[in-house]
């Protein structure tokens, strides 16, 4: 999981070079997660336009553990990555949040 401001979204294309095209990737809205998710194949990056996110990490010995190891409140002009493989789980923080998750990397995507 990287958190950072979405301005310096650019130093990260080495992880993921599909990053590139992130602003042409479709934005949708947060899904509720009542667990955590991995997407094996895709970076899935989450924007915070107004309010707030609550963003989770997890990984133990073994992925099947599903306890959170880092959790980072994500505010506005900021962004949670997580890379392939990676399990996330992102919550708003607050009732009025406007944020949107992207998936790049994906063959009519990104």
């Amino acid at each position: 999981m990287v958190i950072d401001d979405i301005r310096r979204i650019g130093a990260y294309y080495p992880l993921d070079e599909s990053l590139k095209g992130i602003s042409s990737a479709s934005a949708d809205d947060i899904p509720v997660f009542h667990s955590f998710s991995v997407d094996r194949e895709h970076t899935v990056v989450f924007t915070v336009e107004r309010g707030s996110l609550l963003a989770s990490t997890g990984w133990r010995e073994t992925p099947e553990a599903m306890e959170a190891t880092a959790a980072v409140r994500v505010m506005p002009g900021s962004f949670a990555l997580y890379l392939p493989g990676e399990p996330f789980l992102v919550k708003a923080g607050t009732e009025d949040t406007e944020a949107t998750m992207r998936i790049v990397g994906m063959e009519n995507g990104s």
